[in-house]
């Protein structure tokens, strides 16, 4: 089994220092695995000096010219869409903003030729369900696509853990993600998740669901069940402040961007993946009911208000309001 990675990186950006840190765990994880690295005409331009370090860490290197009329992200779903056809041999793709957390090896052992996780480790069933605006979102997306029968199915897969073996259903997959991955783009739709679940449905359902512990989206609802047993989580944070996943917080891409290393204090962190977590994270119970609230304008509009002076005499008022006269009630009705 290959362990493929996709990387589209200049010096404006830290992919290719979140791709080094997660190359660098799956290295602690499994010394002798075979990893490949698969990177296009312009990121291979500028791959010297200190961004050649992360060349040593892997088994097979390819680059592969693509048009120039892509911008740096389309060229990154370009390659990632048509991956199959530039790598022989089975493969684990993995997103850069991953770290593995445990051996790998019992991937060889699934019996599928394609598979992955649900995306947020969430059917759609549950998602219009639980968070109907939601799912009004995505399906409109698709919609705007055309791709609105993928939802015929109720997986809906998250592409950043994709299991590939090299036979004529992964090959004839890949064909057809590449594809529609075009057509979004003539769209003005960059992203590749749409047109992946769109191709799923087209091929007659290949994918196959993986336990969510080979996907550990860490952000998301359920994800915390995956943890204990994860081999790999998935950090993904485009969220500005502090941090729940340590390395997610740019000091750490930062440092390895200045040094072109993965120095020992942060290998050491790579050793416990599983614990690295803000120490004001706080496990809660949030109801389905109430999830779409906590991602909802509302909630963000009263949370900044909570912390100013108003918000203060407001949390007061109410405060004492519950206190006195609604907790009472309650009691009482609930007698």
């Amino acid at each position: 089994m290959k362990y493929l990675y996709v990387l589209i990186s200049d010096d404006s950006d830290y992919f290719l220092e979140q791709a080094l840190l997660s190359i660098t765990s799956l290295r602690l994880q499994m010394p002798n695995a075979f990893i490949s690295l698969l990177t296009d005409d312009i990121t291979e331009a500028n791959l010297s000096g200190k961004r050649e370090e992360i060349l040593k860490l892997v088994n097979e290197f390819k680059c592969i010219a693509i048009d120039g009329k892509y911008d740096k992200k389309a060229r990154s779903r370009w390659l990632k869409t048509s991956m199959r056809q530039h790598i022989e041999g089975d493969f684990l793709y993995i997103d850069n903003d991953t770290i593995v957390a445990d051996d790998l090896s019992a991937i060889d052992t699934i019996d599928a030729e394609l598979a992955a996780v649900p995306d947020s480790h969430v059917r759609l069933s549950e998602i219009e369900k639980y968070q109907p605006a939601r799912f009004r979102r995505i399906k409109m997306k698709y919609k705007k696509l055309g791709f609105t029968s993928c939802f015929n199915l109720n997986n809906h897969f998250n592409g950043g853990i994709f299991l590939c073996r090299d036979c004529t259903t992964g090959h004839e997959f890949f064909k057809e993600w590449h594809r529609l991955w075009l057509h979004c783009y003539e769209l003005g739709n960059l992203t590749d998740q749409q047109s992946l679940n769109q191709s799923n449905y087209n091929s007659g359902d290949v994918i196959k669901e993986l336990d969510g512990i080979w996907n550990c989206q860490i952000l998301n609802d359920g994800a915390l069940r995956y943890l204990y047993d994860a081999k790999i989580i998935h950090y993904f944070d485009s969220q500005s402040g502090e941090k729940t996943f340590l390395l997610a917080d740019k000091k750490y891409t930062e440092s390895v961007k200045e040094t072109g290393i993965v120095n020992n204090d942060i290998k050491e962190f790579l050793k416990r993946p599983k614990s690295l977590f803000a120490t004001n994270t706080r496990l809660i119970l949030v109801e389905k009911s109430m999830r779409e609230f906590y991602d909802s304008a509302i909630y963000g509009a009263a949370k900044r208000i909570y912390h100013t002076k108003f918000g203060a005499i407001v949390e007061f008022i109410l405060f004492w309001i519950r206190k006195y006269i609604f907790t009472p009630i309650r009691k009482k009705l609930s007698k």
